[in-house]
């Protein structure tokens, strides 16, 4: 009954139970995309390739900071933003299923992740347990 021939991905937000008015604004480090460290190696590779130095590391790993809301109440949620009026801590539910609906992998995440950085690791925890589509 379960099949990985196709894979259908999404993610939904659910709501936390945190206040969204209860909260410590804290300084942290952008994580960056999962693929960017291969990018990194593959333009550098590429240009050896082409008799040019490669990119020395701090031309890529400039490190940026950002503001977030981290909750008193559960700090493992995140501070989501959909529009003016739907701001609140949430989880993000990152599901990846079947063309008959079944479940074949699934992560949560704090609600600020962005869908893009889980694509990657639930596709590899699909492939591990039921086959590359």
């Amino acid at each position: 009954m379960i099949s990985s021939e196709h894979v259908f991905i999404d993610s939904t937000h659910v709501k936390a139970s945190a206040n969204k008015h209860k909260f410590e604004k804290k300084v942290v480090r952008k994580e960056l995309k999962a693929y960017e460290a291969r990018l990194k190696d593959e333009i550098n590779k590429d240009r050896e390739d082409h008799g040019k130095k490669p990119f020395p590391p701090d031309k890529f790993d400039k490190e940026e900071l950002k503001e977030i809301k981290e909750s008193t109440t559960d700090p493992e949620s995140g501070y989501y933003v959909k529009d003016e009026r739907t701001k609140q801590f949430a989880y993000s539910f990152h599901a990846a299923a079947d063309q008959n609906g079944f479940v074949l992998g699934a992560i949560v995440t704090p609600g600020n992740i962005h869908d893009s950085l889980i694509f990657e690791p639930l596709m590899e925890k699909v492939v591990e347990k039921h086959g590359k589509p």
